[in-house]
């Protein structure tokens, strides 16, 4: 176990070499988070208002319905957007283990090409997440462990899904089944690189958070000091949560793309080596 962890985390260190080198790949869940929050904001904002006002005098059904049907499109176009950020991630981080300087433009077009793929994707994903999330809620405690557990095994088969759609001129319910296939030739690989990898950030995200929960208490306190102190910790411990965030998704689309090649292929590509890409999926 402890030695499938200490591969994973050199295939981490790998990954995000690649990024260090080129920091533009670091943009782009960044340019795609903040696009997918401002449709929430926008199109799932006004839903949740009318949902809101289910409590008022003037409730009115029509309006809560209208609002839960903007929220459900809110969310579904924020899914969308985050999907096609992955997929111009996964399009540049190719051209980078290639050897090429990544061309974010030629990334965006092949993304352009599949934007039938992605939206069948999105639609995939939100109706097996509802699905489990339907499960956990209705079949009380054995609901909620099997949901839970075929949530995590979804995830795990269609771990390859967005370098498949990037990569592959296929449809989404292919590009599932072709991720589930290249993941059994590889489990070990995805396994201990992508919890290394979520481990990271979610270590990194917990002191964030900590840090601007402290920030929270100071301001709250009062005092010039410990207001002064709360706002910076506030600040430090949103900045560090965000960046953790961003650090993890850009390091597993590299991750993803070096494990399809590897996968698909059997070759290594930029700082990976077939040996220990073959030690780690073993």
């Amino acid at each position: 176990m402890f030695q499938r962890m200490r591969q994973g985390w050199e295939l981490t260190k790998k990954s995000w070499g690649v990024i260090r080198e080129h920091p533009k790949l670091l943009r782009l869940p960044l340019v795609g988070g903040v696009l997918a929050l401002i449709a929430v904001a926008v199109i799932a904002g006004p839903g949740m208002f009318l949902v809101a006002s289910d409590s008022a005098e003037t409730s009115d059904d029509l309006l809560v319905y209208l609002g839960y049907g903007l929220i459900a499109l809110g969310s579904f176009v924020a899914s969308c957007i985050v999907i096609y950020y992955n997929v111009i991630l996964a399009a540049a981080a190719d051209q980078a283990l290639q050897g090429q300087e990544p061309d974010i433009a030629a990334a965006k077009a092949i993304a352009g090409r599949r934007r039938g793929t992605i939206i069948g994707w999105a639609i995939v994903s939100a109706i097996v997440s509802l699905i489990f999330a339907i499960v956990r809620d209705k079949g009380g405690a054995v609901g909620n462990i099997l949901g839970s557990i075929g949530a995590a095994a979804w995830g795990f088969v269609t771990f390859l899904v967005i370098p498949v759609i990037a990569l592959e001129d296929i449809g989404p319910i292919d590009a599932v089944k072709r991720s589930g296939n290249l993941v059994k030739q590889r489990w070990g690989q995805q396994a201990t690189g992508n919890v290394v990898i979520g481990g990271i950030a979610t270590v990194a995200m917990i002191v964030g958070i900590v840090l601007g929960v402290l920030g929270g208490v100071l301001i709250v306190a009062g005092g010039v000091a410990a207001t002064s102190g709360g706002i910076a910790l506030l600040i430090v411990g949103i900045v560090v949560a965000v960046g953790a965030g961003l650090a993890a998704g850009a390091t597993k689309g590299v991750f993803g793309v070096a494990l399809y090649h590897f996968s698909a292929e059997n070759r290594a590509l930029g700082p990976f080596s077939e040996s220990e890409l073959s030690h780690a999926a073993g």
